[in-house]
């Protein structure tokens, strides 16, 4: 029992110590990017809701509905160890259009709809209204300068806690534990702090 205390008090001691370490954390889609293969590209895409949770990303789990920036990016491979051919890539991409619909899986319904254009600055922005919780699906299409086109999707849902969610809440949790913990054992002021805490409940 007195390890399972330490445990706790060295959590709660350490989330004082880092109250920003998962600002912009949690995982299956939320708090990051997502990488988006199209073709010989790679974007970046994420999802942000000013009117809920300011500027949190997130990626293939959107947590509310309403009004929803898209956001899409080139990765580029300036400044990476790429050479050659894939630095050819950079230049291409600026001549391509990109083009993004948005759909409701349940009833086909367009939510986004905007054809092929060149991104700005390797960018492309749009916003999604999602009226309704469930499952969404957008359809990328990537058209070079002799008109081919690339098509990718990108599954959505919104508005409905997705087990992928849990499932990082709880790696998170578990992650947070094991630091916290091994902190406890190998750095003997924090363990201080937290035997003197120990000490102040055992008097209760």
């Amino acid at each position: 029992m007195r390890y399972v205390i330490q445990i706790f008090v060295a959590l709660i001691l350490g989330l004082a110590v880092v109250p920003g370490a998962f600002a912009d954390g949690g995982g299956g889609g939320m708090g990051e990017f997502c990488r988006v293969r199209i073709g010989k590209f790679t974007l970046m895409f994420s999802a942000y809701q000013p009117h809920l949770t300011g500027d949190r990303k997130f990626c293939t789990d959107i947590p509310g509905l309403g009004k929803t920036n898209l956001v899409f990016d080139y990765e580029s491979q300036e400044g990476t160890a790429a050479i050659g051919k894939k630095r050819e890539l950079d230049k291409l991409i600026k001549e391509m259009k990109l083009g993004i619909r948005v759909v409701r899986e349940d009833d086909g319904k367009v939510i986004v709809e905007e054809p092929p254009k060149k991104m700005r600055g390797s960018l492309l922005e749009t916003v999604a209204d999602f009226d309704k919780p469930g499952n969404y699906e957008i359809d990328l299409v990537l058209v070079d300068p002799a008109g081919k086109e690339t098509k990718e999707h990108v599954e959505l849902t919104v508005g409905v806690e997705s087990g992928a969610q849990l499932r990082a809440m709880i790696i998170a949790a578990v992650v947070l534990i094991a630091a916290f913990y091994l902190a406890y054992l190998s750095i003997a002021g924090f363990r201080e702090k937290v035997d003197a805490v120990l000490a102040k409940l055992k008097s209760f």
